[in-house]
């Protein structure tokens, strides 16, 4: 049994010395069981996390499934581990193989077999270090940054690009690493800004989701060039100076402004942002993180497991498909085709109407963006053959960890992996 507090400061090494020693000890054991098991919280940084462990164990030959759940398991039979969860509730009795948790505040004392990391960081960043530290298994560069779309995902980066937390500690090793490159430009927040022009970088990006505010690519290059700033149109954020970032900023916020339907600040679309070398097949931890959420709503773990194990050939195709996704998100967003269903459990519900099943996570928070919806307590659904279909990421943002436990405990709502399914006549 141990507990390790995983933060910066003078025992940092010696607590990564501990999480690391616990992963090897579980590693260990996986091997000698022939199987193991990774279990997520459906929060996007846990997720993160979990493709991560699931591509070191796979790396190192383990056998091992991945889950995401909005609560642990009721017992460890098996070698475990946990990724977000910070109430466990184990003790000897229902704890009978080696378990390892990483979890924000894990505070309750662990059972026998067990190691509790708790972490002031991301967990996607915190267990990319306690992999790292463990000399096995090396990350690629990719998923050196990938990691980092773990910190988009919590509280240590704030609007303005700022990291905190062990995440900062985290990205600072990635500036001085020759595979990664990383680096950081100020500019319109979107997609591979670095890489792309400014109209192709914003007609992509999903969250913010720019094309259903400025239009898709020829809409963009109209509104630049309206501004009398054409030549910058197709301009890199690598490529701008200081006043031409400004002069773009203005323009995209100018032509913005009259489809929001709330207050923002500049910092919602304007900020700083990690990007890596451009040798790399994943260069942005922000789009990394969209293409996450979205391989999860639409094709689950499986599809969200095969983008990260097989990049090579997974990521540019879901990079390919980003216009499209792009495309039919604003116009549901344009159209705001939501049916109000009530109430359940307590939880205003609406469901939209659509030809095909949207990924709800990011709709909604693309309808949060432009101040279509109000309030956090809510649950966006979509109709199907099962009922009320909801995103069990959008549900744990919006009700909280006890508030999603509640809607998944009420009779008659089904859950299986990252899907929520409540009745259509109790809505």
């Amino acid at each position: 049994m141990l507990s390790v507090r995983l933060e910066p400061g003078q025992n940092l090494d010696r607590s990564l010395a501990a999480a690391s020693s616990a992963l090897k000890s579980f590693t260990k054991r996986a091997e000698e069981a022939g199987f193991s098991r990774v279990v997520s919280y459906p929060s996007p940084e846990a997720l993160v996390a979990a493709t991560l462990v699931f591509s070191y164990l796979n790396r190192l030959g383990l056998t091992a499934s991945v889950s995401i759940s909005p609560r642990p398991p009721v017992r460890v039979d098996d070698p475990t581990i946990l990724l977000g969860f910070n109430s466990l509730n184990y003790n000897n009795e229902n704890d009978k193989d080696v378990l390892l948790a990483l979890g924000g505040s894990i505070v309750e004392p662990p059972p026998l077999n067990a190691t509790y990391v708790s972490v002031d960081g991301s967990l996607g960043a915190s267990t990319a270090m306690i992999i790292r530290a463990t000399g096995e298994g090396a990350l690629s560069p990719e998923y050196k940054v990938l990691a980092l779309a773990s910190s988009y995902a919590s509280k240590y980066v704030d609007k303005m690009g700022k990291f905190s937390g062990l995440d900062k500690i985290y990205a600072d090793t990635l500036v001085d690493d020759e595979t990664v490159s990383l680096y950081m430009v100020t500019y319109v927040k979107s997609y591979r800004p670095h890489v792309l022009g400014l109209c192709d970088s914003l007609s992509i990006t999903l969250d913010p989701l720019f094309q259903s505010l400025i239009g898709p690519r020829q809409s963009c290059v109209k509104v630049i060039e309206a501004s009398g700033l054409s030549k910058l149109a197709e301009k890199k954020a690598s490529e701008a100076s200081e006043d031409e970032v400004s002069a773009i900023a203005k323009a995209v916020l100018m032509a913005i402004r009259d489809k929001l339907r709330r207050q923002y600040e500049v910092v919602d679309f304007v900020g700083g942002i990690y990007v890596a070398s451009e040798k790399l097949i994943i260069t942005d931890p922000r789009e990394a993180l969209g293409l996450l959420e979205l391989s999860l709503d639409l094709g689950g773990l499986g599809l969200a497991a095969a983008l990260v194990l097989s990049y090579e050939e997974e990521y540019p195709q879901a990079v390919a498909s980003l216009p499209l996704v792009a495309e039919r998100l604003s116009g549901l967003l344009e159209d705001s085709k939501l049916m109000d269903r009530g109430t359940f459990s307590g939880v205003k519900v609406y469901s939209v109407k659509s030809d095909f099943a949207p990924p709800l996570y990011l709709l909604w928070r693309a309808l949060k963006l432009v101040g279509a919806v109000q309030g956090e307590q809510l649950l966006l659904t979509y109709e199907d053959d099962r009922g009320l279909r909801a995103s069990m990421l959008q549900a744990s943002e919006a009700l909280g960890a006890s508030g999603l436990l509640r809607l998944v405990s009420q009779e008659d709502v089904e859950y299986e992996g990252p899907f929520i399914w409540i009745p259509k006549k109790s809505a």
